[in-house]
């Protein structure tokens, strides 16, 4: 028996379908081992790691151990990228010394019989310089996530936390947003010229640029140029021709920035239904940032391309696509393997698998080509010389774009001669305002990271959930739009770790986890570098003044002091800079806005007199003193209490004010101290000549 090691059990179906009956085929689901979740776990000398196996995984590595001791031969199989390796290290680690001598390394690039067929007959050892890559982004996450976050909590921000990668993701995020919250829309004026067969738009008055910010200038300019007494000409006409290059074979990155603009899927999607894709055998591997294509692959697709699109379609010579140093080459780009679904595929595999197909074909395909024209027009007046322009194209072969791709250019201008006289119709002005900058997509988003090397192709989805799931931001449709309480977490990172969450430094970090997984550096000594790095960044954050980052340019109504952005439990609010002194607090929303003054219950706080208001908690609606936090008094459950009004009354017992209740037995006045005080007064038993009762009323009169 053969024993063959996968990590995902949704390959299983389609191996079996390849593999003899001599092979059993055991997936493990992922990672087996990971860092422990309340330590460290990390060696601060050596750098080795402490890795425990996951509680859920234990009957898998049972049944592994258990077909391995049988086995002839073991294949780890797990995927072909670091995190790959490092499961299958793990793996390995785990076994017998006798059943790691079985043990090959299976490197399978598509579940396809021709390319596990090949994986067999070529086997390999683990990467241990993969696998200590992965290794190394790993534990300096940890070192970052367990060393940081505390700091964070000690200055004001507790229960959040920090990442090596997701913070730098963070502050691209938090950055923006505070940029189009301080954007001031401006006004301007644009003035076109209408013929019959174009509009072309105001572009230099005398030579020189311009700027229209009124209508009354728009309205002066209009009129000058309407007072002209000479007729409008074509002072330039300029045509040539143009063309556009397709694209080359999808790597993950660019999958999923495509995916998210064509579909309006996140980063997270786009992965799961690719993965579904490579499980089923219908793509290469998924998780790549090389656009390499094996040669006969790329001769396949070229005699497809010419069969069904004539040679007029096919590019002259083969297209060669280089990738970046970064790029693990080892790796094919995403293309379809074109070998037949086991089962019916979902409509979302159906349109993630048409895209990849499409992208591929057209990588091999011809240039699309465009008639460019662009033309001046000048009209004089008395005083000035007014130049307008237009530009058009039009797509005279659509080359790759008959498969791929969208052609948005199309705008025909005639031919013209200069020194032509053109007929106007109008004149027009139309009115714009400047647009703040539009927010991060997934799409833009991962294209920032990847242009700055932060991060990695597999890395970029989690990065995005992470800050999902902690509320640092939040999904507006396609846009991402950061929290106040994300705001704040990046806010205070910049102010004491400067250096640490900077993208040059962490695409350092990548560039150095790349050096390793290409034996070119040790792990060890890498680690060592950050770790010193990072531990002169905590202890000077530790002493650093963070007191002015969260001030707001907003005074305190009480004292006139600045107020402060704070983080509770029950969310982020506003409060006076100079608390205690002073205890001020204003409610704000996730997004720092100002919540509606908090309703007044009517019932009097028995700690200090103060008024309760109802206000919003984790667990719901609860009554709280207005005085807080000075006091504070909360009443819970108030959901069937009835509101109290003041009595005319003073407490015989203790002098204190007293409130008018409501029971079954009908109105009465209670102390407003109770339980401390429990007398009552009621009108009724006064009326029926209780005695006691009316000890009470002259006692309380």
């Amino acid at each position: 028996m053969k024993l063959v090691i996968i990590e995902s059990p949704n390959k299983i179906k389609k191996l079996k379908t390849i593999l003899s009956d001599e092979y059993e085929v055991v997936a493990s689901v992922g990672h087996m081992f990971d860092l422990p979740k309340k330590e460290l776990g990390v060696d601060l000398d050596t750098f080795e790691v402490n890795l425990v196996l996951d509680e859920n995984k234990k009957n898998i590595l049972s049944e592994i151990k258990n077909y391995a001791d049988s086995a002839e031969t073991i294949y780890l199989a797990s995927d072909m990228d670091r995190e790959g390796s490092s499961i299958s290290k793990n793996i390995f680690d785990a076994l017998s010394k006798k059943n790691q001598k079985k043990c090959k390394r299976l490197l399978i690039n598509a579940i396809t019989k021709e390319a596990v067929e090949a994986a067999i007959k070529n086997p390999t050892v683990i990467d241990n310089n993969l696998s200590d890559a992965q290794k190394g982004r790993r534990v300096t996450d940890r070192l970052v996530g367990y060393k940081i976050s505390p700091i964070l909590w000690s200055k004001g921000l507790k229960g959040t936390s920090a990442g090596r990668v997701q913070s730098v993701a963070l502050k691209y995020i938090a950055d923006l947003e505070k940029e189009i919250s301080s954007f001031k829309s401006e006004e301007y004026w644009k003035i076109n010229l209408k013929t019959d067969q174009f509009s072309a738009e105001l572009h230099s008055i005398d030579g020189k640029n311009f700027d229209i910010s009124t209508k009354k200038q728009m309205d002066d300019i209009r009129t000058e140029i309407l007072s002209g007494k000479s007729t409008a000409k074509v002072i330039d006409y300029i045509k040539k021709s143009r063309t556009r290059s397709p694209e080359p074979p999808f790597i993950t990155s660019t999958l999923q920035q495509v995916a998210s603009n064509s579909f309006g899927w996140n980063a997270q999607k786009t992965m799961q239904v690719a993965q579904s894709l490579f499980s089923s055998g219908l793509i290469t591997y998924l998780r790549t940032d090389s656009v390499r294509i094996e040669p006969e692959k790329v001769d396949s697709i070229r005699d497809k391309i010419e069969k069904k699109h004539t040679k007029s379609y096919l590019s002259p010579k083969v297209r060669v696509y280089g990738n970046k140093d970064a790029s693990q080459d080892a790796h094919e780009a995403i293309r379809p393997t074109y070998d037949s679904a086991l089962g019916t595929l979902t409509s979302d595999e159906k349109k993630l698998l048409d895209l990849i197909d499409r992208r591929f074909q057209a990588s091999q395909m011809a240039d699309a080509i465009f008639d460019q024209a662009s033309i001046k027009i000048e009209i004089k007046s008395n005083k000035s010389t007014f130049v307008f322009k237009v530009n058009g194209s039009v797509m005279a072969f659509d080359g790759f774009l008959k498969i791929y791709g969208e052609n948005k250019e199309d705008l025909a201008l005639p031919q013209m001669n200069v020194g032509t006289n053109i007929s106007v119709k109008d004149i027009v002005g139309s009115q714009h305002f400047t647009q703040p900058p539009g927010r991060y997509s997934d799409a833009s988003l991962i294209k920032k990271l990847e242009k700055d090397g932060v991060g990695r192709p597999s890395t970029y989805a989690s990065i995005i959930e992470t800050l999902v799931n902690r509320e640092y931001v939040t999904r507006d449709k396609k846009s991402i739009r950061a929290t106040e309480l994300g705001i704040m977490v990046s806010d205070l990172l910049t102010s004491i770790f400067p250096t640490l969450i900077s993208p040059e430094m962490t695409a350092k970090m990548e560039e150095s986890l790349d050096s390793i997984a290409a034996g070119s550096s040790k792990y060890e000594e890498v680690m060592k570098d950050f770790w010193t790095s990072l531990k002169l960044s905590i202890d000077s954050a530790k002493k650093s003044d963070t007191s002015s980052v969260f001030i707001i340019d907003r005074d305190c109504p009480k004292c006139g002091l600045k107020l402060t952005k704070k983080k509770s439990d029950f969310g982020i609010f506003l409060g006076c800079s100079g608390w205690p002194k002073c205890g001020f607090t204003l409610k704000t929303n996730n997004d720092g806005k100002e919540i509606e003054e908090e309703e007044e219950s009517g019932d009097p706080c028995p700690d200090c007199g103060g008024m309760l208001k109802f206000r919003d908690g984790k667990f719901g609606k609860f009554k709280g003193c207005s005085n807080y936090p000075s006091c504070s008094y909360i009443e819970k459950n108030t959901k069937n209490k009835p509101d109290a009004k003041i009595s005319d009354f003073k407490c015989a017992k203790c002098s204190s004010n007293m409130v008018i209740r409501k029971s079954k037995y009908g109105e009465f006045h209670a102390c407003v101290t109770y339980p401390k005080c429990n007398y009552t007064y009621s009108e009724k038993k006064k009326k029926t000549g209780d005695k006691n009762e009316s000890k009470k009323d002259s006692a309380g009169t």
